[in-house]
């Protein structure tokens, strides 16, 4: 086996764990029979009891808080975990929901303060359900839309113990092939292959979206992504953690899985 700094060793990482309860079984079969040692938790999902019951207990994996300030979907909506009258800068005031897209952040920035407060109820709850947590990513990476809030997440993230994913969040390179886009759309486990085969040796990260086809796979959808796609990128995602090839390729080039608390700051 190549010795450690001559070899590719890959954060691979779940995310969306209590959205769906299809995806909470996704991530535990990409646990179980792939290469996944870290699992992203949205504590607002309707399925994060769920998703307790099946991983909270596990020591093989590293649990993230995935940090929620967006419901980018039309048939399935999440809102703060917070009372909404204590953060009414993240939530409709109709339907007391977060709102669809950072975007919405451009024009009415949320106040930093009720920011925290919510990511804070967000953390609690999943360490109330079981999960111990290491680290902090953001779903839809909302703070392009409010860099104010890059400095105070960080400063979080220490008071709380855990890893703030930016510090690890070099990405696994494209294959330099000229038809590496059109691979990837016909074949993303090949292309991943590629990508794998082309790296060279460091510390990269890969990021999934583990799920199924099902009646509650299919209400995740908006007018801009329809279900259809949704679904077939998320059996994708799925299969890049527990492909065939895709573990065979690992073990053949010495590629180590591991976990945020293993990783290096970069």
């Amino acid at each position: 086996m190549n010795p450690t700094h001559d070899r590719i060793r890959l954060i691979t990482r779940a995310d969306d764990a209590g959205s769906a309860r299809t995806a909470d079984r996704a991530i535990l079969e990409t646990v179980e029979h792939g290469i996944v040692r870290n699992v992203s938790l949205m504590a607002v999902g309707p399925s994060i009891a769920h998703a307790a019951e099946l991983l909270a207990g596990r020591k093989d994996v590293c649990f993230g808080i995935h940090a929620t300030l967006n419901a980018e979907w039309s048939g399935v909506r999440w809102g703060p975990v917070s009372p909404a009258r204590n953060v009414p800068s993240l939530a409709e005031p109709d339907s007391g929901f977060f709102k669809p897209s950072p975007q919405a952040f451009l024009q009415h920035p949320p106040a930093i303060e009720e920011v925290l407060t919510e990511l804070q109820a967000q953390l609690d709850r999943v360490r109330g359900l079981g999960f111990e947590i290491g680290y902090a990513d953001t779903h839809m990476v909302f703070e392009w839309a409010m860099p104010q809030i890059e400095e105070p997440f960080d400063r979080w993230c220490e008071r709380e113990g855990i890893r703030s994913y930016k510090r690890y969040s070099r990405q696994l390179p494209q294959a330099a092939s000229a038809d590496s886009e059109e691979l990837q759309r016909r074949d993303p486990v090949a292309a991943l292959v590629a990508r794998l085969e082309n790296a060279t040796p460091g510390q990269y990260l890969i990021v999934g979206h583990p799920g199924g086809d099902d009646a509650e796979m299919r209400l995740l959808g908006s007018p801009d992504y329809p279900s259809v796609r949704v679904v077939a990128d998320r059996i994708a995602e799925r299969l890049l953690f527990t492909h065939a090839d895709v573990l065979a390729c690992c073990e053949r080039l010495g590629i180590l899985p591991i976990r945020y608390d293993e990783a290096l700051p970069l």
